[in-house]
């Protein structure tokens, strides 16, 4: 089958591709940044999409001799770049047409668990409305709502529970009682290919879940347990402090920062995250593995344990430098320009040069430590700040040789500093 999965280069939509492809169909991926997906996953053809502002004819270019659709697209929170309702709702019922009017009969598309009313956030409400609009076609639709998927591969709330099961001593959780019955990637990749064929499964909406319900608490214990980490105790953290860290993650959605710390994420813990898999587990013939079956067959590697301790160490790094290189730019403007003036006189910088010179560095730094702090093009910026030192460096070896000698280091103590960028640039991948 000629099969087109949107978001195919997301946490889910590329498990479900790799399976799929496995089984010798031949997949199209839809994304909005298929450059970084062509990569990656080289095998597949690539499309560019964009629900939130793809037309019905946009779309029916995109499906010709293709069989089948699997709608992987979804956002948690409006913010810089995303849009709920738009990919939900407006993008989804666009694709639906589309799929209608090419003929295409047999469209899946993945929704959640914990949407249902009385769910009130903006993402349960949009996505509501996307499975009512798939609803109204003349499609073998197939709606699945997983409940919480795990994997190797980490994204969102999953790649907060890894970090949160890496910290050292105490493991902090909003809602260490709150229930799900955890499902691995593979499995739910199972059950879609299962859902291409399988008459039972036209036009239901179907929970699928793994067989043991698992409180988060639970589910972060065994995760800590799988890394190696031995025991911990669970804190579970005041509802004031987790509304203000969520709003913490709102805004800085709205730089381009997403994360999976939101209030769509705390509201929607209030919801039902189970869901109940019994009317699928009765015509499937998927039979989802335990979470600690799956975690034993997959043992942690040296990795996943980097992953899970450099998680909330990498954004307090970017922050630290970034404050570094802007603290630095507004001391030589501000209450450090005259000593910074005197450094520049004993270089041999002449008047004319002096002043200019320490204004076009100090805006440099001030930009640099900026453009740092927002995360934009973090990795460019990162590169930046190793070239500004080693040129800082080459400068002071030809001006003032005699620093390297300096018993304060203002010289040597730069390299740490070139490290800590060269690490950041390293590890600047989002998926």
């Amino acid at each position: 089958m000629r099969i087109c999965i949107t978001g195919a280069s997301g946490f889910l939509g590329s498990h479900i591709a790799a399976h799929l492809h496995a089984a010798g169909h031949h997949i199209i991926g839809a994304a909005r940044r298929v450059d970084a997906a062509r990569r990656q996953f080289p095998h597949l053809d690539w499309v560019t999409c964009d629900l939130r502002f793809d037309t019905v004819e946009d779309w029916q270019a995109r499906l010709v001799d293709v069989d089948a659709v699997i709608n992987c697209a979804g956002v948690l929170q409006d913010g810089l770049g995303e849009a709920s309702e738009a990919v939900h709702v407006s993008g989804a019922s666009a694709l639906f047409e589309a799929c209608e009017r090419a003929k295409l009969r047999r469209v899946i598309h993945i929704s959640a668990v914990g949407i249902d009313e009385p769910a009130t956030s903006a993402y349960a409400r949009t996505k509501r409305a996307g499975e009512e609009a798939l609803k109204t076609r003349d499609l073998d639709w197939v709606i699945l709502r997983p409940s919480l998927i795990v994997a190797r591969t980490v994204y969102g709330g999953t790649a907060v529970m890894r970090m949160l099961a890496g910290l050292p001593w105490i493991t902090p959780s909003v809602a260490p009682d709150q229930a799900f019955r955890p499902i691995c990637a593979a499995d739910v990749a199972r059950a879609v290919a299962e859902c291409l064929t399988a008459p039972q499964a036209v036009r239901g909406t179907w929970d699928i879940a793994g067989p043991e319900v698992k409180t988060v608490g639970e589910t972060l214990t065994a995760l800590r347990r799988w890394l190696g980490f031995g025991a911990t105790r669970i804190w579970s953290v005041p509802l004031p402090l987790a509304r203000l860290a969520c709003r913490i993650g709102d805004g800085l959605g709205w730089l381009g920062l997403p994360s999976a710390m939101r209030t769509t994420a705390l509201q929607q813990l209030d919801c039902d995250g189970c869901g109940d898999p019994r009317p699928w587990q009765a015509w499937s013939a998927v039979r989802p593995a335990t979470l600690e079956a799956y975690l034993h067959s997959e043992p942690a590697s040296v990795q996943d344990r980097w992953h899970a301790r450099l998680a909330p160490l990498r954004p307090l790094a970017r922050v630290v430098l970034g404050l570094f290189w802007l603290t630095t730019g507004v001391i030589a403007l501000g209450p450090g320009r005259e000593a910074a003036l005197a450094v520049l006189n004993a270089g041999g910088f002449g008047d004319a040069v002096r002043g200019p010179l320490l204004w076009a560095t100090s805006i440099m730094d001030i930009a640099l430590g900026l453009t740092m702090l927002m995360g934009w093009r973090t990795r460019l910026v990162a590169l930046g700040m190793i070239g500004g030192t080693l040129a800082y460096v080459a400068a002071i070896s030809l001006s003032l040789p005699e620093l390297w000698l300096d018993p304060l280091g203002p010289v040597l103590k730069v390299f740490p500093g070139m490290m800590l960028a060269a690490l950041i640039a390293a590890t600047e991948d989002k998926r």
